[in-house]
């Protein structure tokens, strides 16, 4: 078993070089002056979709460290999936540029949702690898990591709710993905159950 500081510190610098691409499909209009403010509003979906992706690239940071605050060692598999992780962080930029440009087009909110759907499905094999391998998860910290447990269940549920979203809209799976980032930052000890 490895320590984490190693991972932590390079899964920062993706979160961080991921999160500011997604600025980088924000364009400036080629417009005169005069119809500047009007080309400024026309591009309300490429504002949603880099707000959306951004809180839950965000979110996806913020749980990522709560996890490692529970993780105190690491294996190669543990690496493994955690890179597999971050494959699908360096991603999120590309649909969330497709789902801005192509707003009403079902393909890009499949895209887009599917995305998301996928990366709670190796955050909770991320997760899961964990919990289930000794010696990971630092004794201290067992019943913080059933506060996470109990919340980050839903991940691939609402994610797949997001992808039956995007058959009907584009606007409704970027609305979803923003408020799964609130759900998702919310702490973890409030989904904890009284005995």
């Amino acid at each position: 078993m490895n320590e984490t500081g190693r991972i932590e510190a390079f899964s920062d610098g993706v979160f961080a070089i991921a999160i500011t691409l997604l600025i980088l499909e924000l364009k400036v209009p080629a417009v005169d002056s005069e119809t500047l403010g009007i080309a400024l509003l026309r591009q309300w979906p490429s504002y949603l979709a880099f707000l959306a992706s951004f809180f839950t690239i965000g979110v996806m940071w913020i749980n990522h460290h709560r996890l490692f605050t529970l993780i105190g060692a690491a294996d190669d598999a543990l690496i493994a999936i955690n890179l597999l992780l971050l494959l699908g962080i360096t991603w999120v930029p590309f649909p969330t540029a497709l789902l801005a440009e192509h707003l009403h087009a079902r393909v890009a909110a499949l895209v887009y949702s599917t995305t998301f759907f996928a990366m709670s499905l190796v955050f909770q094999l991320l997760w899961s690898y964990a919990k289930r391998t000794h010696g990971i998860i630092r004794n201290d910290k067992r019943e913080q990591a059933i506060h996470i447990t109990r919340q980050y269940i839903w991940g691939p549920v609402f994610y797949l709710i997001a992808i039956l979203l995007a058959l009907v809209s584009g606007t409704a799976v970027l609305i979803w993905s923003a408020l799964l980032a609130i759900y998702f930052a919310l702490p973890p000890a409030l989904f904890h159950k009284q005995r």
